[in-house]
């Protein structure tokens, strides 16, 4: 199964020890307990007559009378081929913690495997403990879901003196060594994860119990399959209603997933919200593939849960929601884990102050933590992206700043689940975005050349500068669907390229321009598909305007089915970065993620792409925008989600924020492979 592990991801300091009979290949490691030398214990090849009465499953009363043999209450490790309770015979040791160690055995009867969990003889006295287990075995018993651990049994086995919890047995990894063994895990699957998980604890709440001891080594995985996790080691949980009494004092649980108030804060009143606070520290642990450094001291501790964790590095279509599961005060967080499974399901849901900017920072005023940021690997609905980039990650650089993030004043994000052509993203470069470069200061706004231009319904953005070239074209009326501008590099530098779903006389264009700018440049056409018509008309509609725009540059305009696109991304550095592909269906893709930052201040980017069924070229849309604050709507913007619908709400958010935006357009065609 797994070896324990502490919470950075690193394995324990602790002295590994193999009982007699197991392989190699058994990765057990016991606590920091003093270890004993392995006593042999009497078996028998043939079950021997029962002994105590063994608890029903959903019945854990165990009698009044039966209680641990004081003549054996020594810490052993148990061997292989001891029956236990005259039903289950050892096989061999899986893992050992602070409670207990846990075996695989069969039943001697129908030679079904279990899992088999042996309360330390230490603890079998203490009857806060006991009844803590009692409890559990009862409730849990009962309870039928996939995403948790069956129980079966809870008994006292008098051979022994020490009590058993007899589980089902899950063959497969630990969801800490499928990240040890394969790296972070992605957000989608990280998505489906939390609403898996969270329907299970969902139920253990309405029952009244607590895991309290949420982390990557308590969850299975049926088959190494993450989409069949489920959640073991309840054996430290406890119901809500039981008083403290001996536990008074004890504490149970990693150090680094625990929630604040199992540290004693607020009330120190431990009930659902702990793990919804533990569940998060353990998402942000797989995502990473390292736990949050949440204090290594009491003090430290402490201190690291009195605001949000800083979440920087972890994907921006969940870091919102962990975000708000990790609120300090848990009256503060989701208010059940059904609550926190909707949300997985559905962002939009997520309480707007949490959908903030892919990258942020500290407030200076409150230290709290304002955003979260990217992250380098993004697996979202219709898109896969893949961490295999050949230049390897992306450090910021000592120097860079944060953009200062704005909370804008009006958000009206819908849930963006669109449908659309299956997409598959392969990451070619790194991550970094919205990077704050030297010292320079913003443009600044041109002198108004003509009366501000309406937008939308009746907000407005600030006013084109007709006597430049990109005003003069930006306010040429061409109709819906339409954007022409000049080519600044490469071999077509100087001409006009023109996007449109249709075939447009430019001679009126032309003849105007030519009697403004003493010039009549050649015009290129690229016919684009009606669904990538609202990404034409918002980089137009924000042509011209006072914000100096991106330069947005690829290698090639014509790309193979499976080859990869290459492109750059000037004249960006310090503002606000999304970069998105609109495919032909008008589905919008997220490729902030695979910005890499350059010495001389530009971006570049890379991903490969394929389309399912491909028989005849596609054309495919790359947008940059840039803007000097930070935008709700890319981060509230699920994969594919309709640019019909996305896009004329970040504009309207820019308007809202002073129009301090531009974009601009590169266009591709793919090609059917061969």
């Amino acid at each position: 199964m797994s070896s324990e592990r502490d919470n950075t991801g690193d394995k324990k300091d602790q002295t590994a020890i193999k009982p007699a009979g197991l392989t190699a290949d058994d990765r057990t490691q016991l606590s920091d307990r003093p270890t004993p030398t392995p006593t042999p214990l009497p078996s028998s090849s043939s079950p021997p007559q029962p002994r105590g009465a063994p608890v029903r499953r959903g019945d854990a009363s165990i009698p009044d009378n039966a209680a641990p043999t004081q003549g054996v209450l020594a810490d052993r490790v148990v061997e292989p081929g001891v029956l236990i309770n005259n039903n289950y015979r050892i096989q061999r040791m899986l893992s050992a913690g602070g409670m207990g160690e846990v075996y695989k055995a069969e039943n001697v009867f129908t030679g079904d495997p279990v899992a088999l969990k042996i309360v330390l003889p230490s603890l079998a006295s203490d009857d806060g403990i006991i009844q803590l287990f009692k409890r559990e075995a009862r409730i849990l018993g009962q309870l039928n879901d996939s995403a948790i651990v069956r129980y079966h049994n809870f008994v006292l086995d008098q051979g022994l003196g020490r009590y058993c919890l007899i589980m089902e047995y899950i063959d497969g990894n630990t969801l800490w060594d499928q990240v040890d063994s394969f790296g972070p895990i992605t957000p989608d699957p990280a998505l489906h994860l939390i609403q898996r998980l969270a329907h299970g604890l969902g139920k253990a709440h309405s029952r009244g119990v607590t895991h309290r001891d949420l982390s990557p080594d308590n969850v299975m995985l049926r088959a190494n399959r993450i989409e069949d996790a489920v959640l073991i080691d309840f054996g430290i949980a406890r119901a809500v209603d039981f008083g403290e009494g001996t536990l008074a004092g004890r504490f149970a649980g990693k150090f680094k997933y625990v929630s604040p108030e199992q540290l004693g804060h607020y009330g120190g009143e431990i009930g659902p919200a702990a793990d919804i606070y533990g569940m998060a520290l353990m998402m942000a642990a797989i995502l990473r593939g390292k736990a949050l450094d949440m204090g290594s001291s009491a003090v430290e501790a402490v201190d690291a849960r009195r605001d949000i964790p800083d979440l920087s590095g972890l994907p921006h279509e969940i870091y919102p929601l962990l975000q708000y599961m990790l609120e300090p005060d848990p009256k503060a967080r989701p208010a059940s884990m059904n609550e926190v499974a909707e949300m997985a399901a559905d962002p939009t849901r997520i309480p707007v102050r949490y959908r903030m900017p892919l990258w942020g920072q500290k407030d200076e005023k409150t230290g709290r933590l304002v955003t979260g940021s990217l992250s380098g690997a993004v697996s979202a609905h219709g898109i896969e992206l893949t961490s295999d980039s050949p230049f390897g990650p992306v450090v910021a650089p000592a120097e860079a700043e944060v953009a200062t993030p704005q909370r804008p004043t009006r958000a009206k994000w819908l849930p963006y689940y669109a449908g659309g052509a299956a997409l598959a993203l392969l990451l070619a470069v790194g991550v970094w975005a919205m990077l704050r470069g030297d010292d320079a200061a913003p443009p600044e706004t041109p002198v108004e050349t003509a009366a501000q231009v309406a937008e939308g319904d009746g907000r407005v953005l600030p006013p084109r500068d007709l006597g430049t070239r990109e005003g003069f074209l930006a306010n040429f009326d061409l109709g819906a669907c339409a954007q022409v501008q000049r080519v600044s590099s490469g071999m077509d530098s100087g001409k006009l390229m023109a996007l449109s779903d249709r075939q447009i006389d430019f001679d009126p264009l032309l003849n105007a321009y030519q009697s403004r700018f003493d010039a009549r440049p050649a015009v290129i056409t690229r016919r684009i598909a009606a669904g990538q018509c609202p990404a034409v008309d918002f980089v137009r509609a924000l042509q011209g305007r006072s914000e100096a725009p991106p330069v947005l540059s690829l290698d090639s305009e014509r790309l193979p089915e499976g080859g990869t696109v290459v492109g750059r991304l000037r004249e960006a550095q310090g503002r606000t970065i999304w970069l998105f592909l609109v495919a032909a269906d008008g589905g919008v893709h997220d490729l902030s993620s695979r910005l890499q930052p350059q010495a001389d201040g530009s971006f570049t980017f890379g991903f490969g792409l394929a389309l399912q069924d491909l028989t005849e070229a596609a054309p495919q849309l790359i947008v940059a925008l840039v803007s000097r604050g930070s935008l709700v709507g890319p981060t509230a913007a699920a994969a594919g989600a309709a640019s019909a619908t996305i896009l004329p709400d970040v504009r309207d958010e820019i308007t809202e924020g002073g129009g301090f935006a531009a974009a601009d357009i590169a266009y591709f065609e793919l090609t059917p492979d061969g």
